[in-house]
């Protein structure tokens, strides 16, 4: 009997640690986010590739960034280079960049 039960205290602490794990995992990519939207981040680029905005979908493991549309083509290399450097230190590098265009003429 005290076999099955030290067995038994073995396999629960294992499944303990096992969904603790997943929660610390989700914590760092919560604090990753916070990150991201804290600080200077959003400022820098902004200013150095007119970045509009700027929006995670944690679902799906997106960063999608919107580049005015005129500034597109000039700025959609530098800004993914960016943006993946920042996601690489943040130890998110699961997550996919989208660089999109975005038309801001009033109509």
């Amino acid at each position: 009997m005290k076999k099955v039960i030290i067995g038994l205290c073995i396999v629960v602490t294992g499944f303990i640690l096992f969904i603790a794990q997943d929660e610390f995992e989700g914590n760092d990519t919560a604090n990753g986010i916070e990150k991201m939207f804290s600080g200077q981040i959003f400022d820098v680029a902004q200013e150095k590739f007119t970045v509009h905005s700027m929006g995670f979908s944690p679902e799906e493991n997106v960063l999608t960034v919107r580049i005015g549309k005129t500034q597109y083509k000039e700025y959609k290399e530098q800004t993914e280079e960016y943006f993946r450097d920042i996601l690489d230190s943040l130890d998110m590098e699961s997550y996919e960049l989208e660089v999109v265009p975005v038309d801001l003429t009033l109509k």
